[in-house]
C-alpha cells in the first residue's frame, strides 16, 4: 500500500498526463490554401428608426443599355443606397431622387450645379416608394434613366458624360448629394 504522500503524487502525475492527453475526436478545418475558415457573416445592424438620410451612394451596370433596338445605348439602371452615418446599414427614406447628365467636366459641385445639364430625371416619392428593393448590401431603390423618357432622344452630342444626384428628403431638410460624379458612357456604334 503507498503511503498518503506518495499517493497523492501519483494521483497528480496521473492528472497531469491525463491532461495532456487528446480527449474525444478534434476536428480542424482549412480552406483549399491550408488557412482558416472565413468567420460567418452576421446580419448588419439596421440604423435606428429616427436616423435620417445623409449620404447618398450609386451603382450601375457597366454601360447603358438599348431598349429600343437601333444600337445606340439609351437606358442606365441606377440602384441607389441611403445611408445615415455613421450606420454602416441603407435605410428607406421619404422623399424624391434627382439625377443629371453633364458634358464631362461641366457638371459644378453640389452647392453650385453645372448650368447646362444633358438631361434631367426627378423621381417624385410616390415614384420612390414604388422602387423600393432589397439587395445583398440592404435596403434600396431600383431606378431607370431613360434618354427617351418625355419624347427624348438616344442620340447625344457626346459619348461620356458626367451623372449627378441627389436625394430630396420629404421633410424639407438638405438635399443629400452623390459624393462627386460618375461618368457614364453612352457610345455609338461601331467603336
Amino acid at each position: 500500500m503507498l503511503a498518503p504522500v506518495a499517493r497523492v503524487a501519483a494521483v497528480a502525475a496521473a492528472a497531469v498526463l491525463l491532461g495532456s492527453l487528446p480527449l474525444g475526436c478534434q476536428t480542424t478545418v482549412t480552406t483549399s490554401d491550408g488557412s482558416a475558415p472565413a468567420p460567418k457573416p452576421t446580419e448588419p445592424t439596421p440604423p435606428p428608426t429616427s436616423a435620417k438620410a445623409n449620404a447618398l451612394a450609386v451603382t450601375f451596370a457597366p454601360k447603358p443599355s438599348d431598349s429600343n433596338g437601333n444600337l445606340l445605348p439609351d437606358t442606365l439602371h441606377i440602384t441607389a443606397y441611403l445611408f445615415s452615418r455613421p450606420h454602416p446599414s441603407p435605410l428607406f427614406a421619404d422623399g424624391s431622387f434627382h439625377f443629371a447628365i453633364y458634358r464631362m467636366g461641366q457638371s459644378g459641385s453640389a452647392d453650385r450645379p453645372g448650368p447646362d445639364p444633358l438631361r434631367t430625371w426627378a423621381f417624385s416619392p410616390e415614384m420612390v416608394a414604388r422602387a423600393r428593393s432589397a439587395s445583398l448590401a440592404g435596403p434600396c431603390h431600383e431606378l431607370v434613366l431613360s434618354l427617351l423618357d418625355a419624347n427624348g432622344s438616344d442620340v447625344l452630342p457626346v459619348e461620356s458624360v458626367d451623372l449627378v444626384a441627389w436625394f430630396q428628403p420629404a421633410d424639407g431638410s438638405d438635399a443629400v448629394w452623390l459624393r462627386g460624379v460618375r461618368s457614364v458612357q453612352f457610345p455609338r456604334p461601331g467603336r
